[in-house]
């Protein structure tokens, strides 16, 4: 072998050599841009994942505190509904009686045991009515008891609440709820109603 042969016959292994390195090398470059994309894909899974969670959480945080703000709001509102209704139910209750008040007296007198009853608080249209009814007591007028009396005994032992205030009171667990959920069937089919006509 001459030279020029081993020359000519070196450069084509070196050739060979330097295209099987380049080969081996761009094979390891795609596999590598292969692995980043994976990993970049992986990434954003994993950060869509973080961020998906983390809306979750805020979002869930967000209703909650937004729904307890609505029945604090709810419950202020119906505080504040409450004390007006009774207030306007003490205010009619001279009015619901006004019709019998002669009968709803007599029938309030009967309930009450046999005693030496020396001191009445009575509503002011009721005054005439006690006054022949106990002749011996002292009467004193009040208007908040819209009907019947309280009653006491001569040494204050004994104090009897039979007024139309105090029954009120007592009924007033019962009466409530029904009250406000006819309340809020009227505000609902007021509702309705406007998303009809206005729909």
């Amino acid at each position: 072998m001459g030279e020029a042969e081993l020359k000519n016959a070196l450069q084509r292994e070196a050739k060979a050599q330097v295209g099987n390195l380049w080969q081996q090398a761009e094979a390891a470059v795609a596999i590598r841009r292969k692995e980043i994309e994976a990993e970049r894909l992986q990434l954003r899974a994993e950060t869509d994942r973080q961020l998906q969670a983390q809306v979750t959480v805020l979002r869930n945080n967000l209703l909650f505190e937004a729904q307890t703000r609505a029945m604090g709001c709810r419950l202020h509102a119906e505080a504040a509904l409450e004390k007006r209704l009774l207030l306007m139910a003490r205010q009619i209750l001279p009015e619901l009686v006004s019709d019998d008040r002669c009968a709803l007296w007599k029938a309030l007198c009967e309930e009450l045991p046999e005693a030496d009853w020396t001191t009445l608080k009575v509503h002011p249209a009721d005054h005439k009515l006690a006054g022949r009814t106990f002749p011996a007591a002292a009467i004193e007028r009040d208007e908040t008891l819209g009907g019947g009396l309280i009653a006491t005994n001569a040494d204050g032992m004994i104090r009897i609440d039979n007024s139309l205030s105090c029954r009120l009171m007592r009924a007033w667990p019962d009466l409530l709820p029904k009250l406000l959920g006819e309340l809020r069937k009227l505000v609902n089919n007021d509702e309705t109603s406007h998303t009809d006509k206005t729909g």
